[in-house]
């Protein structure tokens, strides 16, 4: 069960992070909304941001003017501060909201708020409703969530205070009122609600009660999601929080019509909801974090955002579980971990735990990121990513194998751990292949999401729906091409297993049963095979340790073939009984206008395990004979390059973001280790634009470039940490 080690991370391990808009009044408008967002188009122009979190002893200490001079050096155009909930920094006239300790009648927020608007900033508010007083706790104790056994829960950390149940009054009586009277005073373009959502399972009288009229049935002890309780409770806490989030976002628009509540952590599903701009809460990297790990926030965000603008939070602190936020990191790290994410389209956000500065290391290479950043302002003004190759987000997933077991486990690794590395492999795999790919989402499947994309890439997408699958099946006898890699649609969109893939037509295979823990099996290359290029020196590869059993529809030679497990102890043992087989381990077909690769194993999985070269030579080329046309970007020359190929209104970007570093998946980055070319980028330009002239934005020199039709190739003599190429157009 979770209880104080629910954190923001947890809430967002498969989805994006709190939303959130300001605007910027000097701007060019990066594209309009429409709809339910006309009237906020502001939100389009906040391009840089700034967030400053409060503490309690900050009133009496902090220097206003610090905060108001690096507004002006980082062309901030919006700023996130600390208002109310938990504590307040404001003077408050509810007696239930704690004010800060040493806040007294000074009005810490306003100050910030009056100083931000003199330079034409936005102002977010931000409120924590997670934890409550010792007063408030006294008088409603009802408030306060509560373990299993119905007893309040203290906060974990402050033993002065309580954890709020999220469905109680607290959330759905109090928070309205405090999100009231800022609205009323201080007028903000909108709010950020900080572990809004609340802080894991809540067993109070008023959660069980709620429930039980809902459902009929008492709160799950249990976290396997196919226990028909969890089951049950997984749709009904998604509810609440709807009527949560509809309730808060009700009660500031009444007070300003164009405000908006911005949760963090939740909320984000396309098809319900959707928020003018979204933040990322993902601070920054800690233990084996791959350095573009931002990136692919970015891409799962806007994967259902689609062409409205993201950010993405980072913190200059030393973010792990331990959280030491008065510390600093060092520069090559902040910039390595925020332009990852720039170049993938996060706008940055940067994030300042206390007002007072103890340590100002961090302010130079902030300012550095951003004075960069609005340096190349109209670059960064993205409109439509170019990639032909998406990989696809499954939420539902994530959610049905977070606890429990529902899917196929083995060698002790949590399912859920076992999908999200699935997805972590193929994503490095593809930054190593310099393949530019996006995230498409798993809940909008429709033709006019995905057929933009040649390509999709399903990493172990387990749970898909009847309907899901149908899409899927839809767009590959239209022309599409998908590459799926282990258990894919083995159980429907609940986790429930079905006897047979939802995608077995395609597939071309039907499904026997699932191993784990395969030790010392390998797969032999069958040459020639567009599949195999490259393994033409290696009688046999590295197999993975989950295998699928299939039995093939028909008698068709495939590329690779498995060589069954045998011994790997002792030594004398170690040899194959069988040298070679006919079993394939991957099927590439052609299905109706579209191609297929199915691999009956967890082959994305093994690579990220191992990273052994041969299996991104298959994971590559996979998706490259699954497309069977030339990529919109590529790049040759030396080392680990991330890659993205964008457009604006009147240009084309391809973003170069130099990952060589023996720090790029474990510890901080101690220096950029520049890389030099030459570099040469073929980009397909799209048809009726002429080319005006090409620059490197961050050398700031003009390009060598010609154009062929339409491919345009340029060249790049160095790359220091990211390098843009920017071609205006005429």
């Amino acid at each position: 069960m979770h209880e104080e080690g629910a954190s923001r991370r947890e809430a967002l391990q498969l989805g994006a992070g709190g939303l959130m808009a300001a605007m910027a009044l000097d701007s060019t408008r990066a594209f309009a909304l429409t709809g339910d967002m006309a009237g906020l188009e502001w939100s389009n122009n906040a391009m840089r941001w700034v967030q400053v979190a409060f503490t309690e002893d900050d009133p009496p200490n902090y220097d206003p003017q610090f905060w108001f001079d690096l507004f002006r050096k980082t062309h901030a155009d919006a700023v996130c501060l600390s208002a109310g909930g938990c504590i307040c920094f404001y003077p408050s006239k509810l007696p239930l909201q704690k004010r800060a300790k040493y806040l007294g009648d000074h009005d810490m927020f306003g100050e910030m708020v009056k100083g931000a608007r003199e330079q034409k900033m936005s102002v977010i508010a931000r409120v924590d409703p997670h934890a409550m007083s010792n007063e408030a706790f006294a008088a409603h104790p009802e408030w306060a969530a509560c373990t299993v056994d119905g007893k309040p829960r203290r906060h974990w950390a402050a033993k002065d205070m309580w954890v709020t149940c999220q469905n109680g009054g607290f959330m759905f009586d109090f928070m309205p009122q405090v999100l009231k009277e800022i609205a009323d005073t201080y007028q903000p373009e909108g709010f950020f609600g900080n572990r809004w959502a609340g802080s894991g399972m809540c067993y109070c009288n008023t959660c069980r009660m709620l429930f039980r009229t809902a459902t009929g049935m008492d709160l799950p002890t249990s976290d396997d999601p196919q226990d028909p309780q969890r089951h049950a409770y997984i749709a009904w806490n998604a509810e609440m929080r709807w009527r949560q989030f509809k309730l808060w976002d009700d009660t500031v628009k009444a007070s300003k019509a164009d405000c908006f509540f911005s949760p963090n952590g939740g909320m984000n599903d396309p098809n319900k909801v959707t928020i003018p701009i979204v933040a990322v809460d993902r601070q920054g990297r800690h233990g084996t974090t791959p350095v573009w790990m931002m990136g692919k926030f970015a891409k799962i965000t806007r994967a259902y955002m689609h062409n409205l603008p993201v950010a993405g939070i980072f913190n200059v602190g030393v973010e792990d579980d331990n959280r030491w936020k008065d510390s600093v990191q060092r520069g090559p790290e902040l910039a390595a971990w925020m332009h990852g994410g720039i170049a993938q389209g996060f706008r940055p956000w940067v994030c300042k735990f206390n007002a007072r500065v103890f340590d100002p290391r961090w302010v130079a290479p902030v300012t550095d990121i951003y004075e960069w950043h609005f340096r190349n302002d109209r670059y960064m003004r993205n409109t439509e990513n170019l990639a032909r190759v998406a990989m696809i987000n499954s939420t539902q997933t994530g959610i049905y194998t977070a606890g429990g077991a529902p899917l196929t486990a083995g060698d002790n690794i949590p399912t859920a751990q076992r999908v999200t590395d699935s997805q972590n492999g193929y994503y490095q795999a593809l930054v190593e292949a310099r393949i530019p790919f996006e995230m498409a989402d798993d809940r909008q499947l429709e033709g006019r999401y995905i057929d933009r994309y040649r390509v999709l890439v399903l990493p172990d997408i387990a749970a898909l729906s009847d309907s899901q699958c149908a899409l899927i099946r839809d767009y590959v006898q239209k022309g599409g091409r998908i590459v799926a890699t282990g258990e894919t649609s083995l159980y429907d969109e609940t986790g429930k297993k079905r006897r047979n893939f939802g995608l077995v037509d395609l597939f071309g295979c039907d499904y026997v049963k699932t191993e784990n823990g395969i030790k010392n099996s390998y797969l032999t290359p069958r040459h020639p095979h567009d599949l195999t290029k490259g393994l033409e020196d290696a009688p046999r590869i590295i197999a993975a340790t989950q295998q699928i059993t299939v039995k093939p529809h028909a008698d068709t030679r495939q590329p690779l073939t498995l060589v069954p497990a045998y011994p790997d102890l002792p030594m004398e043992r170690v040899y194959p009984d069988v040298l070679e087989t006919d079993i394939p381990m991957v099927f590439c077909n052609e299905v109706g206008k579209g191609r297929v690769v199915y691999f009956p194993m967890d082959l994305d999985r093994t690579f990220w395990e191992v990273l052994a070269e041969d299996h991104l030579v298959l994971l590559k080329n996979a998706v490259l004979w699954a497309a069977a046309e030339p990529q919109p970007m590529t790049v040759t020359g030396p080392g680990l390059i991330d890659v993205a190929y964008w457009r604006q209104k009147n240009s084309l970007t391809a973003h170069l973001v130099n990952m060589t570093n023996p720090m790029m998946m474990k510890g901080p980055y101690r220096q950029v280790m520049p890389l030099d070319g030459p570099f040469t980028v073929t980009l397909t330009v799209p048809h009726g634009v002429d080319t005006k002239k090409v620059t490197l934005l961050d050398s700031g020199k003009a390009a060598r470039w010609h154009r062929k039709g339409q491919t345009l190739t340029i060249e790049v003599p160095s790359i220091r940490l990211h390098e843009v190429v920017a071609v205006d157009l005429s």
